[in-house]
């Protein structure tokens, strides 16, 4: 009975008192429910993985949540009898939930977050009467049964190598836009053409675009450049300019001046 298992590598406790439940479910074929158990760790490829890596991993998976239950029940003060005679079969039709089973398999996901407790326990009391003891605490069965999982993929090299696969190619798409503003921040590279990026400037701004000036067929293109009708700037400076002596006009300014209406704030001889 224990041989399905065997021959996968996986090593069944023998103190389990729900251990027949991982040997019914030996007997039958694994590969539905590897795929339903698997499927939502598509993104995290460990459906690459070999058939054998993913039964072996999905029976050492099953086994420990299973441990982790019968030691929640045991903590609750039930005896091997009572876990046994109360809980053995609802608990492996509960294994066999098609929402149990992708859920227990998201531990597996690249990102290694615990499962949900409450979606275990909600599943559980709207299918699987008498309910847990009030005691019963599903977070920390989930949270156990996650790090149980995490030990696994560390002690798988096959599972390791595929989710180390899987993050190194996230990180290196991450990176692409990194590397492209770390490129725009560097400036001009040295390889950079710049002898063909000046021919391109003159090309494209030498000459006037006057299209939407004049639509005839003449040919301002060739025939009229920018340096052909550009005036440089020619402003002199001048440093005795005093503006003051143009706001008012000279009669005027004299006028007030001769009134004492204005005071003396500019020299007349500038006014010439």
């Amino acid at each position: 009975m224990i041989e399905p298992w065997k021959a996968l590598g996986v090593s069944l406790l023998k103190d389990l008192v729900f251990q027949e439940i991982l040997l019914e479910l030996g007997k039958g074929a694994l590969e539905d429910y590897v795929k339903d158990f698997f499927k939502d760790c598509i993104k995290a490829g460990i459906t690459s993985a070999k058939p054998q890596v993913l039964k072996k991993a999905l029976g050492e998976a099953l086994q420990q949540f299973l441990r982790i239950v019968e030691d929640e029940l045991i903590r609750c003060r039930l005896s091997g009898a009572e876990i046994r005679d109360g809980y053995e079969i609802r608990l492996g039709k509960f294994i066999h939930h098609q929402q149990v089973k992708p859920l227990l398999g998201q531990a597996f996901a690249q990102d290694g977050l615990a499962i949900e407790g409450e979606q275990l326990e909600a599943i559980w009391q709207e299918h699987y009467a008498p309910v847990m003891p009030s005691k019963f605490d599903w977070d920390g069965v989930a949270y156990l049964y996650t790090r149980e999982v995490q030990r696994i993929i560390k002690q798988s090299p096959e599972l390791r190598a595929i989710l180390q696969l899987k993050i190194l190619k996230d990180l290196q798409q991450d990176i692409q836009p990194l590397k492209q503003q770390t490129r725009e921040i560097a400036g001009i590279p040295p390889d950079f053409n710049l002898k063909a990026y000046q021919e391109g400037l003159k090309e494209r701004y030498a000459h006037l675009n006057l299209d939407s000036l004049d639509t005839s067929i003449y040919d301002y293109r060739e025939k009229l450049k920018v340096h052909q009708v550009f005036i440089p700037q020619n402003v002199r400076a001048c440093q005795e300019f005093v503006p003051q002596a143009y706001e008012i006009p000279k009669e005027h300014q004299r006028r007030l001046r001769e009134s004492d209406e204005l005071a003396a704030e500019i020299n007349p001889q500038l006014w010439e």
